[in-house]
């Protein structure tokens, strides 16, 4: 069987996620839905960790959303959101 990939977030995510209001976290959680329906997307653009790890940023409306792929388990990881101010 196939697993379909599922997105995990950080506690910070999962924190400033609580503090929203809901009609924000449905729109989040629709971004998060759609990026783990395709896990292997590219961001807009990449910052490396101090590790040296990739996490793609990706601006979906008003929001900045950092994510990468934890391929052998089929996780998508958000680590970071950030509402941008337009």
């Amino acid at each position: 069987m196939i697993r379909e990939p599922i997105f995990v977030v950080d506690d910070s995510v999962l924190e400033f996620f609580a503090a929203c209001r809901k009609p924000e976290r449905e729109e989040l959680l629709r971004i998060f839905r759609f990026l783990a329906a395709s896990p292997s997307q590219r961001g807009d653009w990449v910052q490396k960790t101090q590790s040296g790890r990739e996490i793609q940023v990706r601006r979906c409306g008003r929001w900045l959303v950092s994510f990468w792929l934890d391929a052998p388990v089929m996780e998508l990881r958000v680590v970071d959101v950030k509402k941008v101010v337009l």
